[in-house]
């Protein structure tokens, strides 16, 4: 064999060789599973109380008629209009929220809203769908639950809203919020959003419902309904951002078996 054909030979292995090096490493790299994005160890999330709008400047109206005393039990879910009556606004000297009408008795009217709604309040004000405001006193305030009772007094054309259960109530189950948010900027009818039931949450043994049903500053305390609509919760909280990434509709109602065990410690 000649020297040129020699040089030849080399070559042409020195290439195969090559060849097949970078064919090996293509197929390794299709092979190797590409990897998962992660969030930094460092990052918390935390459940951030739903913010209530500053207080309103303009003077409400007051009741012209003494409402009729009437003892209503929770009567049953009938047509949207009828909850939308039931869902109330909550004003204090620090700022505004929402509520609905859990019982209505002979003198008073039953309120629940959230407790951060009226934290640190000297006077907290109902304000009913047609602008009528009453007074409120707050009659027992949960912190670790978020759920405050109120008693304000009997108030006519208002219907306590039914309560239902979050035991039996599957994931993906189809909710509805009404409540106030952004205060004055939206008076008159409660705004209606609606999402699903997420996932069952536990924060410091306090049962919550995760939802992706909007909630805006002012929606605090506002009644999350299913699709009979009966109560399962009220909202109260969101995370907003994990770290330095923002969240979306990541949403959270305390749950209606929680606010029965604070309404159970109101005297009757």
């Amino acid at each position: 064999m000649g020297r040129a054909n020699a040089l030849l030979l080399v070559a042409v292995v020195l290439a195969a060789l090559l060849v097949a090096s970078l064919g090996g490493l293509a197929v390794a790299r299709w092979q190797a599973a590409a990897p998962l994005p992660t969030l930094a160890p460092d990052l918390v999330l935390t459940v951030t109380p739903i913010p209530t709008v500053p207080p309103p400047a303009t003077p409400l109206a007051t009741p012209s008629v003494a409402p009729s005393p009437v003892t209503t039990p929770h009567a049953a879910f009938s047509d949207p209009d009828r909850a939308l009556r039931s869902v109330v606004q909550i004003r204090t000297t620090r700022g505004q929220g929402s509520g609905f009408v859990w019982a209505r008795e002979t003198t008073r009217t039953l309120i629940v809203t959230a407790a951060h709604v009226v934290e640190g309040a000297s006077s907290v004000t109902v304000v009913v769908s047609d602008g009528t405001a009453y007074p409120t006193t707050v009659l027992a305030r949960d912190t670790q639950r978020d759920v405050a009772v109120l008693a304000a007094p009997a108030i006519a054309g208002v219907t306590p809203l039914p309560l239902g259960s979050t035991r039996e109530l599957p994931l993906g189950a189809a909710l509805t919020v009404l409540g106030y948010p952004l205060g004055d900027l939206l008076l008159g009818d409660p705004t209606v959003t609606r999402g699903v039931f997420s996932a069952r949450r536990t924060f410091d043994g306090i049962a919550f419902m995760q939802t992706d049903a909007a909630m805006n500053p002012g929606i605090s305390g506002a009644p999350v309904l299913d699709v009979q609509g009966r109560v399962v919760g009220i909202a109260v909280g969101s995370i907003p951002w994990a770290g330095q990434i923002p969240a979306q509709g990541v949403n959270f109602a305390v749950t209606i078996e929680e606010i029965e065990r604070v309404v159970s410690t109101v005297s009757a």
